[in-house]
């Protein structure tokens, strides 16, 4: 980078009038080329600091984030390696072999429960067939007790 003139007069003389010496027209217009070069080296060096600042900005949250990751996994192995998760895994087991059981006792009642209606549902079925033998003799008799009065 250039450094600023202490001198400003250098740049503020007076001009000579164009076309009086070529070696000094050559001059001024190396230096307006320059001056444009320079300017649009520094719009490109703006551009790119913008663009590493995003960059820069956008690392710096991608490291926070994944740095709260590991402070999740950190946590998370400490809690398997203290055994926690075990004590709790064993306790879940438990607690479901204890409703296992109690369903199994209840499947046990259901069957048993099943049988007994079966058992039932049979025994009614018999009784209505004696019933209706008893009912037809009955019939059968008032008939054949009728027959015998007329």
């Amino acid at each position: 980078m250039l450094a600023p003139l202490k001198d400003r007069s250098q740049i503020e003389r007076e001009m000579p009038p164009l076309g009086a010496d070529p070696h000094i027209n050559r001059l001024e217009t190396e230096n307006l080329a320059l001056r444009q070069a320079l300017r649009q080296s520094r719009q490109a060096q703006k551009r790119s600091a913008a663009l590493g600042a995003r960059k820069v900005v956008a690392q710096s949250n991608e490291i926070s984030r994944l740095q709260s990751l590991l402070e999740a996994s950190r946590e998370r192995v400490a809690a398997l390696e203290s055994g926690q998760a075990i004590v709790e895994l064993g306790q879940r087991l438990m607690a479901l072999g204890e409703a296992n059981e109690q369903l199994a006792e209840a499947a046990r009642r259901v069957w048993l429960l099943d049988k007994t209606v079966c058992a039932a549902h049979e025994e009614c079925t018999r009784l209505a067939r004696e019933r209706d033998r008893a009912i037809h003799c009955l019939e059968a008799n008032a008939r054949a007790g009728l027959k015998v009065l007329d």
